[in-house]
């Protein structure tokens, strides 16, 4: 299929499905996108639509966080990582919904699957117009698990990198210590290539079987019934497809990271909003003033001893990685399938590969029994993204022949 014949069908589908799935914010005119793509550079993403969660600059088009605070703001400049994909050929079509700030309040956005079901938080229009076949590819931020959930939920991959990666000038703050640039795809090549035109890695050229650790973490007992099957389901098609499995008892460096994470998150989110709290506090919703609240309780102390916990988890798990020549660990991407909309889902699979600093990607394998997606997340060790990527599509791969 052509580039330009898939736009075109990108495009219809968006006329067809707005209404319903709501994932765009503010977007170009069709006519306007057309032109683009018939003028835009040539490179690795030639020919590729993309959408930009609306936390992230874009001189085009507006950036108004999911607020009224912002509504209408415009910048001179595109933050970095729109500027590279626009270098590499990819076509900016519009700004996805996100929710208020990038924090946990619900949006308008539906879960394409079931418009009764969330589609996630906080990079919601993002994975939605990527499920939808609305977009080829969508920027996400993650800085908890907004990346990796809403994939999850909406059954496409999402990957988030290594953290400091990738420059985040242009990209609004929810917490400088974990925030993480990320986008969605239909599946790992796509991933593959917006990695390598955004960072300029050569990938392996071959990969060997990964050596995967199975690891069900402490926060098993939150792992709803279709989790449970399907990370078995997954364990077993890597075995057969001849992956090296090992199962990974809970790990104590682990065990406090959590809680050093979420401390380190409400002291910096009370004092990056600081100028809104002051001059705009009545246009805030109540979920993201009660959790601004919780960092007016943190002392300067308890974060600084958080910070210092999360060192030593980094380095020691970094450790654990390499002792045990781990490629990758299978874990959960979400509980379960996802909830309903009064909500954007639970993180509590994704808080601490984010505080860590690890890469994490999410593969869909299949639906649940309601008809929903489930999948697997793949976490790899810091700085060897191309590794995790690589041992990623082979994990595609078995999936897809037992799908």
């Amino acid at each position: 299929m052509s580039t330009d014949h898939q736009a075109k069908q990108q495009l219809s589908r968006i006329a067809k499905r707005d209404d319903a799935v709501m994932a765009w914010v503010n977007r170009h005119d069709d006519d306007e996108i057309l032109v683009a793509l018939e003028t835009a550079p040539q490179g690795p993403l030639s020919g590729w639509t993309l959408g930009v969660k609306d936390v992230i600059d874009t001189f085009d088009l507006p950036t108004e966080r999911g607020s009224s605070i912002y509504a209408g703001r415009t910048t001179l400049n595109d933050a970095p990582c729109v500027s590279l994909a626009r270098e590499a050929g990819a076509v900016v079509i519009g700004k996805t919904v996100t929710t208020e700030f990038a924090f946990f309040t619900p949006n308008v956005t539906k879960n394409p699957h079931n418009p009764e079901r969330t589609p996630g938080g906080s990079s919601s229009g993002s994975a939605a117009a990527v499920a939808d076949g609305q977009v080829r590819a969508a920027f996400g931020t993650q800085t908890v698990g907004s990346v990796v959930r809403p994939a999850a939920y909406c059954g496409v991959v999402g990957f988030k990198p290594t953290h400091q990666l990738l420059p985040l000038t242009g990209v609004a703050t929810l917490s400088h210590a974990f925030d993480t640039l990320g986008w969605f795809t239909q599946g790992v090549s796509d991933c593959i290539a917006m990695f390598s035109a955004l960072t300029r890695a050569e990938m392996p050229t071959s990969h060997q079987p990964p050596r995967i650790g199975h690891y069900r973490s402490h926060q098993w007992d939150a792992a709803a019934p279709e989790t449970v099957d399907v990370i078995d389901s997954a364990r077993t098609a890597l075995i057969e497809s001849g992956s090296e499995i090992v199962d990974v008892d809970p790990l104590a460096h682990l065990e406090r990271v959590s809680q050093a994470a979420s401390t380190v998150l409400s002291y910096e989110t009370a004092r990056v909003f600081a100028w809104e709290r002051t001059h705009h506090y009545e246009e805030i919703g109540d979920l993201v003033r009660k959790t601004l609240a919780k960092g007016d309780d943190i002392s300067h102390e308890q974060y600084v001893e958080a910070h210092l916990t999360l060192m030593v988890a980094r380095t020691e798990h970094q450790e654990f990685m390499e002792v045990n020549a781990f490629d990758a660990l299978l874990t959960p991407s979400a509980p379960g399938e996802a909830p309903g909309i009064e909500t954007t889902g639970d993180p509590v699979f994704n808080r601490v590969w984010t505080a860590l600093g690890v890469p994490a990607i999410h593969l869909p394998l299949g639906m649940s029994p309601a008809e929903l997606p489930v999948g697997v997340q793949l976490t790899g060790r810091s700085w060897r993204d191309g590794d995790l990527l690589a041992s990623a599509a082979l994990a595609e791969a078995a999936f897809n022949d037992v799908a």
